[in-house]
């Protein structure tokens, strides 16, 4: 059992206990847990037990809640709610479109429109930052990349610069092409006709079809929804955004050229010595006040999830094309 210390500034029993334990009520009817039983204990212990018991129940893999009690401003009463937020680990979500807007100019096969689809969605309903996109923390990359190969070209090995060179030039210029095509929703329009014309004849153009299958189905489910809708908002700082401030989710998840060579590893370079000095990340997240009933459980931060999955299912596929 958790061990308790009496405070000076312990609240009110009358303003804490009855609204705290009903809402705890709530809680447990809405995730469908079993509580434990605190009514033998006196105040506030029964209190602070329960909330201890709720705060481990609550756990869940992938989701991170967390039972929180505040004090209404001007009110003798308070407000019992659960802040969820998704778990996106330490992840970079980088989606690499070279190969495939290499793999549409040689043969513009199904399995190819099919991830266009998929890509397609994610940058005009999800909202994926597109890397060619000026105001993109992976455009910032590429541009300080570009700067640096031209302000070493002195004492780098002329092979090692033509081929640093070469390869940025490819990237940025494939990042202007492959423009119209995620602004194109006639992939992502024809996407059930392209799902049901197609006969999957390996596991690639398997993986393909049910990537696609799910893309539909979340743009059907939640056809308004996009990944910004439950981010945490943090103070616009300019100074702290490349500095001290949060790693933002459009830090994190954006299409990108590619994801190998000598140029992707000087920028996850770049990035993860950004990263290391930054306060925290920005996450999915959601507060749920428990002052009145609930229903059964909603899981608002299931569209976020699902995008997740699609991406690194996407990510997956794309470094499988030559």
């Amino acid at each position: 059992m958790p061990k308790y210390e009496i405070s000076e500034q312990l609240p009110k029993r009358q303003q804490v206990e009855a609204i705290y334990l009903k809402s705890q009520k709530r809680v447990r009817s809405f995730y469908n847990i079993d509580l434990m039983d605190v009514s033998q204990f006196p105040y506030p212990y029964n209190v602070l037990l329960s909330n201890w018991d709720a705060n481990r129940k609550m756990r869940v893999k992938g989701r991170y809640r967390s039972l929180c009690v505040t004090e209404n401003d001007g009110e003798k009463s308070i407000t019992v709610s659960v802040a969820e937020t998704l778990d996106t680990g330490y992840d970079l979500y980088y989606i690499p479109v070279a190969s495939l807007y290499k793999g549409l100019q040689d043969k513009a096969d199904e399995w190819l429109k099919l991830l266009m689809g998929v890509c397609v969605y994610l940058y005009r309903k999800a909202g994926v930052c597109h890397y060619r996109d000026s105001e993109s923390y992976i455009c910032y990359l590429y541009d300080i990349m570009d700067g640096w190969i031209e302000d070493d070209k002195g004492s780098m090995d002329d092979e090692d610069y033509k081929e640093q060179r070469s390869n940025l030039d490819e990237m940025l210029a494939i990042g202007e092409k492959i423009e119209p095509y995620l602004a194109d929703e006639s992939y992502l329009l024809l996407l059930q006709d392209l799902i049901q014309a197609c006969e999957p004849q390996s596991k690639f153009q398997q993986d393909c079809l049910k990537i696609a299958k799910e893309t539909l189905a979340v743009w059907v489910a939640y056809p308004y929804a996009n990944l910004y809708q439950n981010v945490a908002q943090e103070d616009e700082d300019e100074d702290d955004y490349y500095g001290t401030g949060k790693v933002l989710v459009t830090d994190y998840i954006s299409f990108i050229g590619e994801t190998s060579g000598a140029v992707y590893e000087n920028i996850k370079n770049m990035l993860n010595d950004d990263f290391n000095e930054r306060s925290g990340t920005q996450n999915f997240e959601v507060n749920i006040a428990f002052n009145k009933e609930k229903g059964s459980y909603h899981d608002q931060l299931g569209y976020e999830e699902k995008v997740i999955e699609i991406i690194n299912e996407l990510c997956c596929l794309l470094t499988e094309l030559p």
